[in-house]
């Protein structure tokens, strides 16, 4: 046995275990080339890899760094004749004297200063090409005598295990592009909300964790010719773009059957015979509603859903919706479930990846509750992206999650009295200002009346706009203005400055970085408010905002 070197086996047995236990790329080969100067005691070794486009690439042995860098100094094997058996994957190369090197190689001699024997051994790959060439060479001649059965079996489990990290790889960069597609897929069939009276509507998608697949959460909702709106929530068994499409086409069928006045009782048994004729092997749950604006009336029929949250006063709870799934014998709804919704009552939907993913249900339900009701005085928009992902708060995402809100936005009764009239307050461009033109917005609004959960939200939105007018209005110029009126039960509210144009962006329908200095007041006044409208008009930008149905009509 050569100076340095440890018992073969022994070093194999080690290496095969750490190659086969190893998922990256950089420790794998760190373990195998360590391995391979205990197999050799050789004086500097290294790995050329030679797959994919590109010059080689050199990594040393950790142990070796500042020996390896010599053989690094070959800079291409590919160049030198000696080895090319090794770099086309054919055989070893062995040369035991470089000293006695000749012809084309000679290169070597000068390259490896005080190394006189070498030996090149191909990584094998699994479509008969090779990985690269592992080298290792010595100041000692003879160094490698007995060294190359036991340094082929070393490359055959490296070879095996780059094979199986390759492979890992590209199933991964395959599944993140099908869940790349799935993800576009579920944006591009979520439909429009409609614009409905006395209405809020929100909904919010979260798929589940990468390399997790998804696909087969959706809901519907559209306005019908009658003034109702229907509603659905569908969660397909499945994943991927299938189960996307299995979503479509339930939704579909529900949507049609409704339009065609079916009965909201039989709709579920019905859309079953449908979809399940042209797909025997579609499971889904389901939960379908149907809600009149103008009387707050709400029916739910079900098919093994989970059941529906009703939200009174701030409180929560549940609503159930029996019925059997589709594809399941003996589909359809186990009756109809009625309510009707006060003036701000929510009913919230959802599919299983909201109270699963703790793998308790009853504790996901009574989280989905508490977080139902903490969520309640925000718009139903927020309060749905908020309530996911509140809910899935450091529980693992194994599926999608689906919620969809629907409230109730009657405005308030007046008892008497008569509408004030406009609201309007001229301030200097500093941000002491700002507080003041609150508290007097505050005092309007209270003796409007508008509701109290609205007055927090428009005095939140008006400060947003102030502060960011004042920071760029001039001192020479008109300043800023304030300013608010009722039309009907709705509250516009305006804020206009001297700034200079339109510095707002345009849209903020995203939550800005945590981590980010600006960029979260339009945000906040989109969140808090039902519409936004940017306008400039030379060196003059208003922005003007709605609150719908706050103000107390006769």
């Amino acid at each position: 046995m050569a100076p340095g070197q440890r018992p073969a086996a022994s070093v194999l047995i080690d290496a095969a275990q750490a190659l086969h236990g190893e998922s990256d790329r950089t420790r794998l080969l760190a373990w195998a080339l360590d391995a391979s100067v205990e197999i050799t005691g050789a004086d500097a070794v290294g790995f050329w890899s030679l797959l994919g486009d590109g010059a080689p690439r050199w990594v040393p042995a950790p142990s070796q760094r500042e020996p390896a860098a010599r053989l690094a100094a070959l800079a291409n094997p590919r160049q030198y004749v000696a080895l090319q058996p090794a770099v086309r994957g054919t055989a070893d190369v062995r040369i035991a004297d470089l000293d006695r090197t000749a012809g084309d190689d000679a290169v070597l001699r000068a390259r490896l200063p005080g190394m006189v024997d070498l030996l090149a051994v191909p990584v094998p790959s699994w479509d008969s090409a090779n990985h690269g060439v592992l080298l290792a060479a010595s100041s000692r001649r003879d160094q490698f005598g007995t060294a190359g059965d036991t340094m082929r079996i070393l490359v055959t489990h490296l070879g095996a295990a780059l094979d199986n990290l390759a492979t890992r790889q590209a199933m991964e960069q395959l599944r993140a592009t099908e869940q790349q597609m799935v993800n576009q897929l579920q944006a591009a069939v979520m439909p429009e909300r409609p614009d409905v009276p006395f209405t809020e509507l929100g909904s919010y998608y979260s798929p589940a964790d990468p390399g997790v697949a998804t696909g087969g959460d959706l809901h519907d909702w559209i306005l019908l010719p009658d003034g109702d709106v229907h509603f659905a929530v569908v969660d397909v068994m499945g994943k991927g773009v299938a189960a996307t499409k299995d979503a479509l086409a339930v939704t579909h069928a529900l949507r049609l059957l409704v339009i065609d006045g079916c009965p909201l009782a039989d709709v579920v048994k019905r859309a079953d015979d449908i979809v399940t004729a042209q797909n025997p092997e579609l499971v889904a749950t389901v939960l379908v509603g149907r809600y009149s604006p103008i009387s707050g009336a709400l029916r739910l029929a079900g098919g093994g859903h989970p059941p529906a949250f009703l939200v009174h006063e701030g409180s929560a709870r549940e609503l159930p919706a029996p019925g059997i799934p589709i594809g399941w014998p003996g589909a359809g709804s186990d009756g109809v479930v009625e309510v009707t919704l006060g003036r701000t009552d929510s009913v919230i939907l959802y599919t299983d990846g909201l109270v699963e993913g703790t793998k308790d249900v009853v504790e996901g339900l009574e989280a989905m509750r508490r977080f139902a009701e903490e969520t309640a005085p925000y718009p139903a928009g927020q309060q749905a992206r908020i309530l996911v992902e509140r809910t899935l708060q450091g529980a693992a995402r194994r599926d999608d999650s689906l919620a969809l809100i629907l409230r109730r936005r009657v405005p308030p009764s007046r008892t008497s009295g008569s509408a004030l009239g406009p609201f309007e307050h001229h301030l200097s461009p500093s941000m002491a200002a700002v507080s003041v033109s609150r508290g007097l917005l505050r005092e309007w609004l209270v003796r409007v009346p508008v509701d109290a959960d609205a007055v927090h939200d428009l005095l939140l939105a008006a400060t947003e706009l102030c502060a960011n007018a004042v920071e760029h209005a001039s001192w020479e110029g008109d300043g800023v203005v304030i300013r608010a009126r009722t039309e009907g039960a709705d509250v516009v509210l305006e804020v206009e400055d001297d700034g200079g144009g339109l510095h707002w962006p345009v849209l903020a329908l995203e939550p800005p970085d945590p981590q980010a200095d600006h960029g979260r007041g339009l945000w906040l006044v989109r969140t808090f408010t039902d519409e936004v409208t940017p306008e400039t008009a030379g060196a003059r930008t208003v922005i003007r905002c709605r609150k719908r149905a706050v103000v107390a009509v006769p």
